[in-house]
C-alpha cells in the first residue's frame, strides 16, 4: 500500500477508492483545503488564525470611572436642586404667612374687632402668641369699640431678609389709613415692620414682631402722619 496522502483523481487511487473517498462536492473542498493549502482559495488553519489584540482594560476602568463621575455629578445636581426649590417654596409659604398676618393686623373696625384680633392671634406662636394674648385683651378690644377705631392697611412691600430651614425674617411696609372719634379725620400712616416667622406643623406663623415705624393703637392718641419716626 502506498503511502502518503493520495489526491481525489490522482495516480494510484483506483475508481474503488474514488468511490469510498467521494462524498460529493463537499468532501473535495475540504480535501482540497487540507491537502494544497497553497492553492488560490484554500487558507491555511495557520493563516486564518488572526492575533488577538490584547485587552484594553484601563479603558474599560477609565470608562467606568466617567460613568460614576457622571452619576455623580448628575445626583449632585439633583440634590442642589431640590434644595433650591425646596428653599423657594418655603420663602413663598413664609411670604405669604406675612402678608396675611400684616393684612389682619392693619384692617378692623370697631364692630368686627374680635373676630379682627381673633385672627390675628391664631397666627401667633411662641413668644408673640404670649404678647399677642395681652395686648388684645378683653380691655382694650372695648376700648377701640367705645372709639369707634378702625383701620385699614395695604401691604406696599414684603420682603425675606433671612430663611433656613423652618424659621424666616419678612420685612413689611404698609400704607395704613386709621381713624377713631378723638381724631378730625382719618389719619395716615406708614408700618414697616420686621417679622420673625416659625414654622409650626407645616404651617408658617409668627414669632416675633418687631414696628419700625407705625402709628400708636391708643384710642386716646391722635397721632399725626408720620411723627412716629423712622
Amino acid at each position: 500500500m502506498a503511502s502518503g496522502v493520495k489526491v481525489v483523481g490522482g495516480p494510484g487511487l483506483t475508481g474503488s477508492h474514488k468511490a469510498e473517498h467521494a462524498d460529493g462536492p463537499a468532501a473535495l473542498a475540504e480535501v482540497a483545503a487540507v491537502v494544497r493549502p497553497d492553492e488560490p482559495g484554500a487558507a491555511s488553519p495557520v493563516a486564518r488564525r488572526r492575533p488577538r489584540r490584547p485587552r484594553r482594560r484601563w479603558s474599560v476602568g477609565l470608562l467606568a470611572c466617567l460613568a460614576v463621575l457622571g452619576i455623580a455629578g448628575t445626583v449632585g445636581f439633583g440634590l442642589a436642586w431640590a434644595g433650591l426649590h425646596s428653599r423657594a417654596d418655603g420663602e413663598v409659604q413664609a411670604k405669604t404667612a406675612a402678608r396675611s398676618f400684616l393684612v389682619d393686623l392693619t384692617n378692623f373696625d370697631a364692630k368686627s374687632v374680635d373676630a379682627d384680633f381673633q385672627a390675628i392671634t391664631s397666627m401667633a406662636t411662641g413668644q408673640f402668641a404670649n404678647q399677642a394674648q395681652r395686648f388684645f385683651n378683653s380691655s382694650i378690644r372695648q376700648q377701640l369699640q367705645k372709639a369707634l377705631a378702625s383701620s385699614r392697611g395695604q401691604v406696599r412691600a414684603l420682603y425675606v431678609q433671612s430663611y433656613a430651614s423652618g424659621q424666616a425674617t419678612v420685612y413689611g411696609v404698609v400704607d395704613q389709613l386709621y381713624a377713631n372719634d378723638k381724631l378730625s379725620s382719618p389719619q395716615t400712616d406708614v408700618l414697616r415692620i420686621v417679622l420673625s416667622m416659625t414654622e409650626v406643623s407645616g404651617r408658617w406663623r409668627v414669632a416675633d414682631v418687631t414696628v419700625l415705624q407705625g402709628p400708636s393703637l391708643s384710642p386716646s392718641s391722635p397721632g399725626s402722619g408720620s411723627s412716629s419716626g423712622g
